[in-house]
C-alpha cells in the first residue's frame, strides 16, 4: 500500500453488529484477552476518492499486557465472514495518474496507459452526455485475472462472461443509503479479447454507472441502472435483435427484466435484460425528452431506505411525480411500442 495515494486511511469498530466472534474461532492464539470484531475500512485516493469505500473486515485482536495487536483478518473466512480485498492484496500495484483517471495495475504499464487514455476520453463524453452533471474523477482497476476480482466481489459468480462493472461501497447510517467508494474494476480475462472500439464503449458505459452514485438510491433499479448507462454511456447501443425476435415469436414477456436476469438465466438471458433495458430508456427518452430518463433516475433515487412501501410503489411515485402516469401503464405503452414495431 505504500504507493497508493492514501488521503485517508482508517479502521472504525462496528458497535451496531456482532460484538465479539472470537466463540467461533477454531483455535485461539495466545494473549491475556482474544476477540473477533466486524471493522469497517475506510480507504480514500487522493482527489479521486471524494467519499472514501466503506468495506467490512473481520478481524482478530489480542491484547498482551496494556497493548493490543491485530493478529489476523481471515479466521473466519471457513464460516463465510469474509475481509474484504482489494487489488493491492493479490500482488504489487503500479499506479498511472492522469487529470481525471487514477489506474491500479501489476504490471502491463503500456496497457495501463491506454486504458487511462481511453478513460479520460469517456469521461469527457459522459460529461457531455449526461444531462444531470458530473466532476469525472475515477479509479479504474486492472486485476490480474477473474479470480481476484470474484474475491474482491466476494461472490461465486462466474465472472468469465462479463467485461467490465462499476462498483461501490454502501453506507447505511441512521436510515440513509449513500453509495461511496466508486470504482470501475476490468475483467482482464475477457475485456481485452474484445475490439479496442468496444472496450471504448463498455469504459463510456461504467464511467455513466459512476456519474450517477450520488443519485442512486435504495429503490433504484437494474434495469434503470443499466439502461441509462447503455444510452447515454455508449457511443452506439448495440442492436436490440434478442428482444426483436422475441416479440416477433410472441414469447416476450411484456415486462422489464428483474435484478438477478442480468447475471442469471444464460448468455441469451443476459443479452435479452441489456436490451430492453436500453430500449425502455429511448422510449422514455423519444417521448418525454433527453433528460427525462435522467431526471426519473434522480427522482427514484431520493426515496428514503426506511421509508414506507415496497420498491413497486417508489417506482410509481417516481413515474407519477416524473412523468404524470403510473408505472404500469408507462411499461404497458413500451410493450405495445415493441409490438407494433416489430
Amino acid at each position: 500500500m505504500r504507493d497508493l495515494p492514501l488521503r485517508r486511511y482508517s479502521l472504525r469498530l462496528r458497535a451496531d453488529t456482532y460484538t465479539d466472534l472470537a466463540p467461533a474461532l477454531r483455535g485461539r492464539p495466545g494473549g491475556d484477552e482474544v476477540r473477533v470484531v466486524p471493522v469497517t475500512e475506510h480507504v480514500a485516493l487522493g482527489r479521486y476518492d471524494r467519499k472514501p469505500s466503506a468495506e467490512q473486515l473481520i478481524l482478530t485482536v489480542v491484547r498482551r499486557g496494556a497493548g493490543w495487536s491485530i493478529v489476523e483478518d481471515s479466521d473466519l473466512a471457513d464460516i463465510g465472514l469474509f475481509s474484504s480485498r482489494n487489488v493491492w492484496d493479490f500482488a504489487a500495484v503500479d499506479l498511472l495518474q492522469r487529470p481525471d483517471a487514477l489506474v491500479l495495475h501489476h504490471d502491463d504499464r503500456a496497457t495501463a496507459e491506454r486504458i487511462a487514455d481511453e478513460t479520460t476520453q469517456a469521461a469527457a463524453r459522459v460529461r457531455d452526455g449526461w444531462p444531470l452533471g458530473w466532476r469525472g474523477d475515477v479509479i479504474v482497476v486492472i486485476p490480474r485475472d477473474a479470480a481476484d476480482l470474484g474475491r474482491i466481489f466476494e461472490t461465486t459468480v462466474d465472472l468469465s462472461p462479463f467485461v467490465a462493472f462499476a462498483a461501490s461501497s454502501v453506507r447505511r447510517h441512521h436510515g440513509s443509503y449513500r453509495l461511496t467508494g466508486a470504482r470501475v474494476y476490468l475483467q482482464p480475462d475477457t475485456y481485452f479479447a474484445n475490439s479496442e472500439a468496444y472496450q471504448r464503449d463498455t469504459l463510456g458505459h461504467e464511467l455513466l454507472h459512476i456519474a450517477t452514485r450520488d443519485l442512486a438510491g435504495y429503490f433504484t433499479t437494474s434495469w434503470l441502472e443499466e439502461g441509462v448507462a447503455q444510452v447515454y454511456g455508449e457511443v452506439a447501443t448495440p442492436p436490440d435483435e434478442t428482444l426483436a425476435q422475441q416479440v416477433r415469436a410472441g414469447t416476450f414477456r411484456g415486462r422489464l427484466p428483474e435484478a438477478h436476469e442480468f447475471f442469471l438465466g444464460g448468455s441469451e438471458q443476459i443479452r435479452l435484460s441489456y436490451q430492453a433495458s436500453a430500449s425502455f430508456v429511448r422510449y422514455l427518452l423519444d417521448r418525454f425528452g433527453q433528460d427525462a430518463p435522467a431526471r426519473f433516475y434522480a427522482r427514484l433515487g431520493e426515496q428514503s431506505p426506511v421509508s414506507f412501501g415496497t420498491g413497486g410503489y417508489h417506482l410509481n411515485r417516481a413515474s407519477r411525480a416524473v412523468f404524470g402516469i403510473a408505472f404500469d401503464r408507462l411499461e404497458q405503452a413500451w410493450v405495445r411500442r415493441l409490438e407494433q414495431r416489430y
